[in-house]
């Protein structure tokens, strides 16, 4: 038995300590931490964090010594007594990744905090968080199997193995808890920090999008769900886990009682809640083969995340429109938004899907200003390929098959069977519905670099594409334009009271050949200064052709350049149902 003592120790300091006692250790006992966690691809370095680690047998020091970044060796010489490892690590990564405390809220991540005993990784395992000294009316959620302690309370908590600890985040503070029910299965929705949402609202929507996704797969493989929430003024992202996910929100994203409706803030919380539910199945149970098992001190190299993620993709959205929480407008909106996202930069006619979900690593998860120009998003063009693949299969089988008919298929084939998916599973799966001839298509989706064929899969379903002009730079996306923009600067940018800094220029467009690039920040243009107010309407005074004076900073020089402007591009997808009587089940409508 491999045993975890977790405590705050110092919400000022930001410490967490954390106590390892190895019943029998090997005579030279080797421990490591994960240099990644499973669901981000990167690696993070979490051993980096750790503080002040030593080791004793009672009262007896015992040797330890650090042999690598995230690797530790103690002098055990013999396996007959007991070894307890000590150590802090510094918790300020306020994200779903890592770990974090403060005054107000703490959050942790196994692989930040404990460390693996080398050779019993197999062992069962238990875990005791005790509650801070500075706050002991804090309560406790995880969705770890708990041995003592009241619910919701500190105390301890049991785990099979390592894989399985390291997959039950914790969060702790003053929560709000609201539990519901989907499909007989226990759900909570917890939240930390300040908010004013409408909790009998949200767990009704939340409800009616769990219902719907353990109804697409037929089970669940959890007997319950937590969606432990961190609400901050301004933040976002999400982490799945087997029985649980870790969300990271702004306080806007949570509809309260005085708001009516539906909002984007609130519809983008829900479809982050629907990604991370969905991947309870599509990646946390159905997995490539190379995550079996996970290598958690090097890269893992895979170029399926197209189907991890961008099929997870589309069916967030999708299943929040087809669960009954957001009408057909909506989620038309939010697909002309992903449309646009991949349309936008050239970066698709330079990698394809496959590259960038191998590339994940380096590419994706490590972006920079040139990113327009030379990646494609897995997620997003994923979102795409699934979204075509959907509508081809409902086409070719008179509507008698669809993607979630699929999706199930493979869970129960290759997920609930714990074999993994190949690169090629997909497609040589999909060879055995009758009917279904669909292996060009897909191959040329993930492999070829070019844009998918969806106006006319989309016409097929009643679906308009109409292509518009922005309202400026900034603004690409799946919402109707009622004044395109006159000119095309060819950049993204922020405004700010001295001018406007561009955050990405696009390859071959006006900004690049006047010879800006991201980081600048034009501060005149034609001679009149620009600030955060009026860079849209200054632009807006000019007509393609025209040649202007532009006055910038790049770093700290001045830069003195001509500018032609651009006709603008068509870069907004607005989709709209056109006729109804072709939507054959793919969207609801009213």
């Amino acid at each position: 038995m491999i045993h975890y003592h977790v405590r705050p120790l110092d919400l000022n300091g930001h410490l967490f300590e954390v106590s390892l006692t190895i019943k029998a250790p090997d005579q030279q006992q080797r421990l490591w931490l994960p240099n990644w966690i499973p669901g981000s691809y990167l690696i993070r370095d979490f051993s980096k964090h750790i503080i002040g680690l030593y080791a004793e047998r009672g009262k007896t020091p015992v040797k330890a010594d650090q042999i690598s970044k995230h690797e530790w060796q103690l002098d055990t010489k013999t396996n007959d007594e007991p070894v307890t490892v000590h150590y802090q690590v510094y918790a300020w990564d306020l994200s779903v990744r890592s770990a974090y405390l403060d005054q107000q809220q703490g959050f942790f991540n196994n692989t930040s905090l404990c460390l693996a005993v080398a050779g019993q990784e197999h062992q069962p395992i238990s875990l005791t968080v005790s509650a801070p000294d500075q706050q002991p009316q804090w309560k406790l959620a995880t969705g770890m199997p708990r041995t003592s302690g009241a619910e919701h309370g500190f105390g301890s908590f049991e785990a099979e193995n390592y894989d399985e600890l390291i997959d039950y985040p914790f969060l702790m503070g003053d929560l709000t808890i609201e539990e519901f029910i989907a499909h007989g299965i226990k759900h909570a929705l917890v939240l930390s920090g300040r908010h004013y949402a409408d909790l009998s609202r949200i767990t009704s929507d939340l409800a009616r999008i769990c219902e719907h996704q353990i109804q697409l797969f037929g089970e669940a493989p959890f007997k319950q769900y937590t969606f432990l929430t961190m609400v901050v003024g301004d933040g976002f992202g999400g982490l799945e886990h087997r029985n649980s996910t870790a969300l990271l929100c702004s306080r806007k994203s949570l509809i309260s009682a005085t708001q009516n409706g539906m909002n984007d803030d609130y519809q983008t919380f829900l479809s982050l809640c629907s990604h991370e539910y969905f991947h309870s199945w599509n990646v946390k149970t159905l997995k490539p083969q190379a995550f079996l098992p996970y290598q958690l001190d090097k890269e893992s190299y895979t170029e399926q995340l197209w189907f991890y993620e961008g099929m997870t993709s589309y069916f967030d959205d999708y299943i929040t429109h087809a669960s009954g929480v957001i009408d057909s407008e909506r989620y038309l909106k939010v697909l002309g938004d992903t449309i646009a996202r991949v349309e936008r930069g050239v970066g698709q006619y330079q990698q394809s899907v496959t590259e960038s979900s191998y590339l994940a690593w380096t590419k994706f998860y490590q972006q920079n200003e040139n990113a327009p120009n030379s990646i494609v998003s897995y997620y997003a063009k994923g979102a795409l390929i699934a979204l075509s693949l959907d509508l081809t299969l409902r086409l070719q089988s008179d509507h008698q098959l669809t993607l979630a008919h699929v999706m199930k298929d493979l869970w129960h084939a290759f997920g609930k069977t714990g074999m993994g998916t190949a690169d090629d599973t997909v497609i040589e799966f999909l060879k055995q519905y009758d009917g279904i001839d669909v292996t060009d298509m897909l191959h040329n989706a993930l492999y070829d670099k070019e844009s998918l064929p969806l106006d006319t899969l989309l016409q097929n379903f009643g679906i308009s594409v109409r292509r518009q002009v922005p309202a400026d730079d900034n603004s690409s996306n799946g919402k109707a334009v009622d004044k395109g923009a006159s000119v095309q600067l060819g950049a993204r940018f922020k405004g700010a009271a001295t001018g406007a800094e561009l955050l990405a220029v696009y390859h071959d467009e006006a900004a690049y050949r006047a010879g800006l690039a991201a980081g600048d920040r034009i501060i005149a243009i034609d001679h009149l200064q620009v600030s955060e107010n009026n860079v849209t309407s200054l632009l807006n005074r000019f007509k393609p052709g025209d040649s202007v004076t532009v006055h910038a900073f790049r770093r700290d020089e001045l830069l003195t350049l001509t500018l032609t402007f651009d006709e603008p591009k068509k870069t907004s997808y607005h989709l709209s149902v056109q006729h109804p009587e072709h939507l054959n089940g793919w969207l609801e409508w009213n």
